[in-house]
């Protein structure tokens, strides 16, 4: 009878010491965000026309950010996928350009607090972008592609208002290219001739800020509802590169609605979710 109360107490006090060491241990969230817009956008692609294109697109863009590790939540990773179309036309309404673009950046960021509430994140990214552009009326030259990759300074800040029992986070986003590399054929230079006689020639570009200048900003407010989280705002991108004595131009102002919400992944049935979750949005 002596062991047996013995082993009860035994399993007892475990059971306390790991239920403690649960509520103890730190797990990470990977906050993703899920934003639709509706642009109104102008080119200038002097490989295709002298004329400025503009029209209306629509995009979609998926982010994802998590903290490195539980001990350290000053560092965060992020990736963001970018998808865009838009049908424009040029002054004249004689001759439309179609566009079709993709970007995928990854980075990290430094997460400083100045004070409660506050979040300032300063940091770099590495990104990779394709996009097709097509003028059907075009004979020789229909379709040119902005290839490139890029370095990007980026900076965020985040901070929460609380009103009516709610906590709105306001949040603003700027972005600037920095270094990288460009493929910018010359002006009436054949794809065929460069990809079927592999002849690119003065078409691969090294790019900065003496010929490659952009900033992509956005500001946005998460408004928390009952079950969830949506974010309302509006970006401007706004971009300028030269090569090949041309100067290509993109500007762009989008309204922006999205959604917010933070994910964990659990292997079966019997790994519940813990209770302390850490997020990058805190």
């Amino acid at each position: 009878m002596k062991n047996y109360c013995i082993l009860l107490l035994t399993v007892f006090f475990s059971s306390i010491i790991s239920a403690q060491s649960q509520e103890e241990q730190k797990y990470l969230l990977t906050t993703h965000t899920n934003t639709f817009g509706l642009s109104t956008l102008s080119f200038i692609d002097p490989y295709l026309s002298p004329l400025t294109y503009s029209g209306i697109g629509i995009k979609y863009e998926s982010l994802s950010r998590r903290f490195l590790s539980p001990e350290n939540t000053n560092i965060s990773m992020q990736s963001k996928l970018n998808m865009e179309a838009a049908v424009t036309e040029n002054p004249a309404t004689t001759s439309s350009m179609n566009y079709l673009g993709m970007n995928y950046s990854w980075g990290l960021h430094y997460h400083f607090r100045p004070q409660q509430g506050l979040q300032l994140l300063v940091g770099a990214l590495l990104d990779a972008d394709l996009g097709i552009k097509d003028v059907p009326r075009n004979v020789n030259n229909p379709v040119n592609m902005d290839m490139n990759t890029n370095l990007n300074l980026s900076g965020i800040a985040m901070y929460d208002i609380f009103l009516w029992k709610r906590t709105f986070k306001l949040q603003l986003t700027l972005q600037t290219p920095v270094m990288g590399c460009m493929f910018v054929p010359g002006s009436g230079a054949s794809y065929y001739e460069m990809f079927e006689l592999g002849n690119l020639k003065d078409a691969i570009h090294f790019s900065s800020l003496h010929n490659k200048r952009g900033l992509n900003s956005a500001f946005t407010v998460a408004v928390p509802f009952n079950r969830s989280v949506w974010r309302f705002g509006c970006g401007l991108n706004l971009l300028n590169y030269s090569a090949n004595d041309m100067v290509f131009r993109k500007n762009e102002f989008t309204f922006l609605i999205g959604t917010t919400f933070d994910m964990v992944t659990f292997g079966g049935r019997k790994n519940k979710a813990p209770k302390n979750f850490i997020t990058t949005n805190n």
